[in-house]
């Protein structure tokens, strides 16, 4: 598997986090995208590879994606059935950076699996015909930013709060709707506008990623104790509810999954991600 990823510079960057490439395929059966607050972008470079997303877990509902798609307000976690025939550029918004970029209403992501031309237009299709037609890995990186760069990029108040929430989202709710100097009802709105998410679900979703990210880092030397009390859980009970809520796996399952990619075995059913570069 090759793994490709790139920085838009300024100031699509302030829009846009990241443009990953990812060629060939690890041999599993699923993938998982976790939910960060942003919006994803997935292009399907093999015109003819058919990708499976299942809306749930239990792998039960699904739908085939061809070419490009968008992941939705992602609440919760998405599984797609890995396909060793795909070659994916996926394009990840910052919280708000989609609506800013597009003004296309947040609502019409409310569905997963939406196909890009529906919403972006005949401009898209263009698009699409010369990323898959581009000589090399960089020209294609090129293409999308010139692509995104002929968008309005209007930043304005409420973008900037928007900013400000997810730069200090784990700061106290009260203390950041404080700061906007905006009333609670009114953050709550803007922000449901730009992202589709209330600040309480956009912190949920922070802390569940911190927590991710030191089982990540530490493995095997995990204190689970300790990690409930650094990221401000009640008990080891509320830590597993609201993980799985996000992940549709526990904690302690998750890290046998990270290990298990540090020992070289196969996942029985999936994994969150390329391998870190």
């Amino acid at each position: 598997m090759g793994v490709y990823k790139h920085i838009p510079g300024h100031p699509l960057a302030g829009f846009i986090r990241h443009i990953v490439y990812v060629n060939g395929s690890m041999p599993i059966p699923y993938l998982k995208e976790l939910p960060d607050g942003g919006i994803n972008l997935v292009i399907e470079i093999n015109e003819s590879a058919r990708n499976t997303l299942y809306f749930d877990t239990g792998l039960q509902a699904k739908r085939e994606l061809r070419h490009a798609w968008f992941s939705g307000i992602q609440k919760q976690a998405i599984v797609y059935k890995n396909n060793p025939e795909s070659t994916i550029i996926s394009i990840r918004f910052s919280a708000g950076g989609f609506f800013a970029l597009t003004k296309i209403p947040i609502t019409a992501m409310e569905a997963v699996g939406v196909e890009a031309e529906d919403l972006l237009g005949p401009s898209f299709r263009h698009l699409y015909q010369r990323i898959i037609n581009a000589a090399t890995i960089p020209d294609t990186f090129k293409l999308i930013e010139s692509y995104f760069m002929g968008c309005s990029m209007e930043s304005g108040m409420e973008l900037d709060i928007v900013r400000f929430f997810d730069k200090n989202i784990d700061q106290p709710i009260d203390w950041l709707i404080r700061k906007s100097g905006y009333s609670q009802k009114h953050v709550i709105h803007l922000l449901k506008k730009h992202t589709g998410f209330s600040p309480k679900y956009l912190q949920r979703m922070h802390r569940f990623h911190q927590v991710a990210a030191e089982i990540q880092r530490l493995k095997k030397r995990i204190e689970w104790f300790s990690l409930v009390n650094r990221h401000g859980y009640y008990d080891q009970a509320h830590l597993t509810k609201e993980f799985f809520h996000f992940s549709g796996l526990n904690p302690t399952d998750y890290l046998k999954y990270q290990l298990d990619v540090e020992n070289g075995r196969l996942l029985p059913e999936m994994i969150f991600g390329p391998p870190s570069r």
